[in-house]
Order: C-alpha cells, then sequence, then structure tokens
C-alpha cells in the first residue's frame, strides 16, 4: 500500500495544473499515447504528459521500456497508433506532407549515433542543419554542390561556438573524438533553429568524461537559449544531477514522473525491477579531463536526421 501510494503521489504532477497560463506555455503535449506494434509489442501505453516550455526533462528506464517510442513518436519519426500529440498548442497527431516537415524542423533531434557525413568538415555537417529552411529544389541543389551563403556560414560558426568547438570547424568529421561528434551533431541541430530538442541517448556511446561534456552542453543550451529539452538516458546518475525533472518508464508506462531528489532506490526498483543493478552499474563519474582532439572516427550517415525532410 505505502508503494503504491507513493507511486500515485509522483505520477504527473506537472499535469495537474490545467490553468490557461500553463497551457500557453506548454512545449510538448501528448494524452492517451499509445502505440502497439504489428507484432503485437505494446511499446507505449496510455502516455499523457504536459511538457512546459522552460523545462530540462531526463526519462529514464530500462531497455525496451519505451523511451525512444516516446520521443520519436512526439516528432512524428513514429506514428502512433491512438492518443493525441500537441506541440507549441497545435495538434499534430495526424499531419502529414509539408506539415508534418514544418514540424520536424520545429523540433530537434539527436541522436546515439552521431549521423555525420564522414568525409565532410565539421562546418559543412553543421550548415546541413540549414537545409530544412530552404525549397526542395535549393536545398537539394545546395546538399550536392555543398555550396551555402555567406550568412548560412555564419549561423553554423556561432553553433559551433555555443558548443564551444568552432576551432575544429574546418576538420574532417571522421577525425573527431566521440564526445567532440556528438557536439557537432548537437550544432547541426541547433543550426536548424528548433524550439524544442529531444535527445535520444546521446551519451551512451561516450566514455564519461565526454558524457558529461555533453551533457552540460545540452543543460547550457536549455538555460541559455530557453530550449525545452527531453533526454532518454540509462545513466541514473546523470539524470539526478542534469534532469529538473524525472521521468521513470516500464513496460511502455510512466511509472515516476517527479523532481530528481524524489527518485530514491524505493522508486528506481519500480522502474527499472531486476534491471536495477545493471541501471545503477550504469552511474557515471564525474568528469575528470577535458574532451580530447580527435583520437578514435566514428560517425554514420547524415540523412537519417533529416527523414522526412525532402
Amino acid at each position: 500500500m505505502q508503494m503504491a501510494e507513493k507511486t500515485r503521489k509522483h505520477l504527473h504532477p506537472h499535469a495537474t495544473k490545467e490553468t490557461t497560463a500553463n497551457k500557453q506555455t506548454c512545449a510538448i503535449e501528448t494524452s492517451g499515447l499509445c502505440k502497439t506494434y504489428p507484432n503485437g509489442t505494446k511499446a507505449l501505453n496510455n502516455i499523457t504528459l504536459t511538457i512546459g516550455e522552460s523545462e530540462f526533462i531526463v526519462i529514464l528506464g530500462p531497455s525496451g521500456a519505451g523511451k525512444s517510442t516516446l520521443l520519436r513518436s512526439m516528432n512524428r519519426l513514429i506514428e502512433p497508433t491512438c492518443g493525441k500529440i500537441m506541440l507549441m498548442g497545435k495538434d499534430v497527431t495526424h499531419v502529414g506532407g509539408h506539415h508534418l516537415r514544418h514540424i520536424r524542423r520545429r523540433v530537434g533531434m539527436i541522436f546515439q549515433q552521431f549521423n555525420l557525413v564522414r568525409r565532410l568538415t565539421v562546418l559543412e555537417n553543421v550548415m546541413a542543419g540549414r537545409l530544412p529552411h530552404c525549397t526542395g529544389f535549393i536545398r537539394g541543389g545546395l546538399s550536392l554542390l555543398r555550396i551555402f551563403t555567406r550568412r548560412e556560414r555564419e549561423i553554423a560558426f556561432e553553433c559551433l561556438s555555443k558548443v564551444h568547438i568552432e576551432n575544429l570547424a574546418f576538420q574532417r568529421a571522421d577525425t573527431l573524438s566521440g564526445g567532440q561528434q556528438q557536439r557537432v551533431a548537437i550544432a547541426r541541430t541547433l543550426a536548424q533553429e528548433p524550439e524544442l530538442i529531444l535527445a535520444d541517448e546521446p551519451v551512451a556511446s561516450l566514455d564519461p568524461a565526454s558524457a558529461e561534456i555533453v551533457m552540460q552542453t545540452l543543460l547550457d543550451i536549455h538555460e541559455n537559449q530557453h530550449i525545452p529539452v527531453i533526454v532518454n538516458l540509462h545513466q541514473i546518475d546523470l539524470g539526478r544531477r542534469y534532469g529538473k525533472r524525472i521521468i521513470g518508464m516500464n513496460s511502455g508506462a510512466i511509472c515516476f514522473d517527479g523532481a530528481p531528489e524524489s527518485l530514491d532506490n524505493q522508486m528506481l526498483q519500480l522502474i527499472y525491477g531486476k534491471e536495477l543493478d545493471s541501471g545503477l552499474g550504469r552511474i557515471s563519474r564525474k568528469k575528470t579531463e577535458k574532451d580530447k582532439i580527435p583520437d578514435r572516427p566514428t560517425a554514420n550517415l547524415l540523412e537519417s536526421s533529416f527523414v522526412g525532410m525532402e
């Protein structure tokens, strides 16, 4: 009974105040969101959330909890089975065509894979974030010829400066370390001029020091540019230290929604169950060194960052 009472107390505390002012400052809302795959797997089960414009949210949960499906549903990379999605006050649940492309331009997506074009320079990869602002024909020409205006280059440099790697602008992407490549991906997202940033396990493949740098970069962007950020993480310690609000998921449902200080071991047991030990095993150490200049090349293709933008 005590566990049930405690669980209810921490579910959706941010969605209880339905004043007009709060509705006007919502970045994204979901209501009864569900996703069932053809094989019968229920990835999302009645997800109802209200995300404010001033929030930095960390979503925690074991593998298969539905974290990635939730984020990808928010920007419509995945079509929900039922429910409703509101972005900046507009219903985007069933939009398509150019309306969907416009939505994805407003929502920046950062993936675990950096999705950079290895042979291009850092600056060219970041300028690719400007492509959604161009028409189809012009976008195709710019992408093929790698020709950008002076203004686009200035914007790219500004974005690199915000993630503190402007000195690497003319290096090839495949010469950078993992942490540096992820910051290039963040800069490219900033060049998109998003109103909301979704980051799907952005530090999962990074060492602890690089993970700290990337998380601090996202927090700085949130606080300095007032962009709401939602981050999926496996690392419990990172979530507690960087998240202003924690959402816990298990089996496609929300089982915790509250402040980091409320995330005690009892609630972690509810979120992770038998996987709690492995979740705690992913706790990261504090930053011990600065992100270094290139050590190992890792990169994937750029195109998946702009799915549906053509």
